[in-house]
């Protein structure tokens, strides 16, 4: 089975992967969940120095110290650029690059230059000093009201720097295979974008219906696609029958939320998705 490092975005830590690690370990995966500088058990000393360049090195660092080869990288939101410029940096080790709900880069550009001047006023408006920023609004992130409290008193302040360093100037296109997740219905304008430049630049599209956090809001049913993906049986409906049986359920589970979401959303209503057997609401995204 698959090596597949999962990297969090910004103001969360390796924690918010727990589930999903725990379910890829299910279905023999090995699952690691690296935290960035100043962040996750470390945002006690949030560290304001550190920027693009710096998550980059965790990263690179963490998959050469644990002698990982063949890996399958994972990022979730901001983590989108880390991830794109480690494989970038790794093209023999990284051999597929998947981005959930991911920002996707643009060389010699910030995530604050992509963002423009609505993500320049959501900075200052946040801005906590020091160099740092404060965490966004919880319901952008789109975990569901049951999680919430746990996902809340759990994140930490960011750098401004990581949201303002260019991304480096790439000196060879990925060389990985490159997967594209995005958590439906998406209501942020700079995530409906991305996952239209990640279909036009290629990648191998995939929806999940998720909030923007789907770790968090529907873990099972990400790790159940993000397996899926790896076997390259994501859409084929006549391999469910090599499934385990765990996997059948899932996948079953999987459509009967997505018919009723689909009823719901055919009638007008607002989507609250009943309760997952994780126990987690899937709500809609809250971007």
């Amino acid at each position: 089975m698959a090596t597949i490092v999962l990297v969090h975005g910004a103001f969360q830590g390796g924690w918010v992967w727990k589930w999903v690690a725990e379910a890829l370990a299910e279905r023999g995966h090995t699952a690691h969940r690296p935290t960035l500088t100043g962040c996750g058990h470390h945002r006690h000393r949030p560290d304001p120095r550190a920027g693009l360049r710096a998550y980059v090195d965790d990263i690179t660092q963490y998959i050469t110290d644990e002698g990982l080869i063949d890996v399958v990288l994972v990022g979730h939101s901001y983590a989108g650029l880390i991830c794109c410029a480690v494989a970038e940096a790794m093209p023999e080790t990284v051999g597929r690059l998947v981005l959930v709900d991911g920002v996707l880069p643009q060389p010699g550009k910030s995530f604050a230059d992509m963002g423009g001047c609505p993500f320049e006023k959501m900075l200052a408006e946040h801005d906590a000093g020091d160099g740092l920023v404060r965490p966004w609004p919880l319901p952008s992130f789109g975990v569901g009201a049951e999680a919430a409290p746990w996902f809340q008193q759990r994140l930490g302040l960011f750098p401004r720097a990581a949201f303002t360093e260019p991304y480096p100037e790439a000196s060879a296109p990925c060389a990985a295979k490159r997967t594209y997740i995005s958590c439906i219905p998406a209501k942020n304008p700079m995530l409906r974008a991305m996952a239209a430049r990640a279909g036009a630049e290629g990648y191998e599209m995939h929806a999940l219906m998720s909030g923007h956090c789907a770790m968090i809001a529907a873990p099972l049913e990400l790790a159940g696609l993000l397996h899926s993906i790896l076997k390259g049986a994501a859409a084929a409906t006549d391999a469910q029958s090599d499934l385990p049986p765990l996997d059948r359920q899932l996948l079953e589970d999987m459509r009967r939320q997505l018919h009723w979401t689909c009823c719901r959303l055919a009638k007008g209503e607002e989507i609250q998705a009943p309760g997952s057997r994780s126990g987690i609401q899937t709500p809609g995204c809250g971007e």
